[in-house]
């Protein structure tokens, strides 16, 4: 009987401290937000890492992963993660104001890439957009979350670091049926623009 009880409680211990490894390693990845030089970076490890850190977002929300196998790509992996991270707090909203606490929302990620970009396609089933929010989605300060929720500068600073990366962002949204950013990312940094 002691030796169940003790089994239970080791097993406890080891499951927190690898869940506790793997949000450093998500961090230590994550967290390249300070770096200035240019790195060539493994986008879905990027995803990975924010979706790790965006964890007790995803509460009752299911997460459908679609990796595809992408080269490595030059760019501020740090700040490219801060805009997965900022499209995926947001679909979680989205999510949470259409379904309260109950089960039912979804988030899909799918990476896939041509000869010159990679793309990232991040779609939830939340609350969507009316085609007027979706105009005054990436300006600063616009933000259709209740006062104290939100900044209104998560995707103004997401839209600023994906053209900084020659990169296109878009929106595809409905009410009621969800929204679908989709992210280019050239493989290569040329301009910076």
């Amino acid at each position: 009987m002691k030796f169940a009880k003790y089994t239970f409680l080791i097993s406890g211990i080891y499951e927190g401290a690898n869940r506790t490894a793997e949000i450093v390693k998500g961090l230590r990845i994550f967290s390249r937000l300070d770096e200035d030089d240019l790195k060539h970076a493994d986008i879905n490890q990027g995803l990975e890492s924010t979706m790790i850190i965006a964890n007790n977002l995803l509460n009752k929300i299911q997460i459908v992963k679609e990796y595809g196998n992408l080269p490595l790509v030059e760019c501020y992996a740090g700040k490219l993660n801060q805009v997965f991270l900022n499209i995926i707090s947001n679909a979680a909203y989205a999510i949470k104001e259409r379904f309260g606490d109950i089960a039912g929302g979804e988030i899909s990620i799918i990476t896939s890439h041509d000869q010159e970009n990679v793309f990232i396609e991040i779609k939830d089933n939340g609350t969507g957009m009316d085609a007027q929010t979706q105009k005054k989605v990436f300006e600063p300060f616009f933000t259709t979350k209740e006062v104290g929720e939100g900044t209104g500068l998560g995707m103004s600073i997401a839209y600023n670091t994906i053209k900084k990366h020659d990169g296109k962002i878009n929106i595809q949204s409905c009410p009621g049926e969800g929204t679908k950013f989709t992210v280019q990312i050239p493989l290569l940094f040329e301009s910076g623009g």
